[in-house]
């Protein structure tokens, strides 16, 4: 006797499975994928900005082959921020007074201001530009930026003999070179105190200050009070009485005049205060 079948009983169907077994492997790749997203680490940091190499003052004075009477220290460096700028300025700064120290006129002309230029051409006319040049014993450098004058200041202490002399200049843009200088107030360098170049930089126009107020006050004029020497009944000028003498009656000023300003004298420096002297900068 066959077998009854059990009609209710149904066999898989492969295609379902096929299709089911499809569906778990693409549902488990998706799932994954999201894992392994979910998990990944943050992107790495953009790498740090490659900094410019600064090349030292010795190294730069070497390479532009500068006069060994010019001197810097790396501290008194330009120093506005910007490598490339600033070394630009350094170059510049020590350029110019390569050819000072060389007294090469055509060469500082083109680096000066246009009435520094004609400054320099009187010089020449006159000889003081050679005399001046030929006696630099030593010129000491000092760069500062942020001051009153607009951008890079340079205050220069020639050591000339046995005394001392200083100039302050200004560079207001290190693409076209041109030097201006400063006004030097009467005595500046018994008022230039420390050895930084950017307190005295203050200093000097400090001094510029003060003696701009000074040319600006009006001349002090002198009133003289008048005084009534008379007395009471007596008679006309000279029947005073006989015991007078000139003697009894104080010299009076001669009369009304000006005080004109003036400043101090000054006495030269002594001798080296430092590596600049008594105004050279540290």
């Amino acid at each position: 006797m066959t077998p009854s079948r059990n009609r209710s009983v149904r066999r898989p169907d492969p295609i379902r499975t096929l299709l089911a077994s499809l569906v778990l492997a693409l549902a488990a790749c998706g799932g994954g994928e999201s894992a392994e997203q979910a998990e990944a680490p943050p992107p790495p940091p953009a790498p740090p900005k490659e900094e410019v190499a600064t090349e030292s003052v010795a190294d730069v004075m070497k390479r532009l082959g500068i006069d060994r009477r010019v001197k810097m220290d790396e501290s008194e460096r330009p120093n506005m921020g910007d490598v490339a700028a600033d070394t630009r300025r350094l170059e510049a700064v020590l350029r110019m007074f390569d050819a000072m120290v060389k007294g090469d006129a055509d060469r500082l002309r083109p680096m000066l201001s246009k009435p520094d230029q004609e400054t320099l051409e009187l010089m020449l006319k006159d000889g003081q530009w050679a005399a001046a040049t030929a006696s630099i014993d030593r010129v000491t450098l000092g760069c500062t930026g942020g001051s009153e004058q607009e951008g890079c200041v340079t205050l220069a202490v020639f050591t000339i003999g046995d005394r001392f002399d200083a100039q302050l200049w200004n560079l207001p843009d290190h693409d076209k070179v041109a030097f201006v200088a400063v006004a030097q107030p009467p005595g500046i360098l018994e008022q230039l105190k420390g050895s930084k170049t950017e307190p005295r930089v203050k200093q000097w126009n400090d001094a510029l200050r003060a003696m701009t107020a000074r040319a600006q006050q009006p001349d002090e004029k002198v009133e003289l009070a008048q005084q009534d020497r008379s007395v009471e009944g007596e008679g006309s000028e000279g029947e005073g009485s006989p015991g007078g003498s000139p003697s009894d009656t104080p010299d009076a000023p001669k009369g009304p005049g000006k005080r004109k300003p003036g400043g101090p004298t000054v006495p030269a420096p002594k001798g080296p205060g430092g590596p600049g002297g008594p105004a050279g900068p540290g």
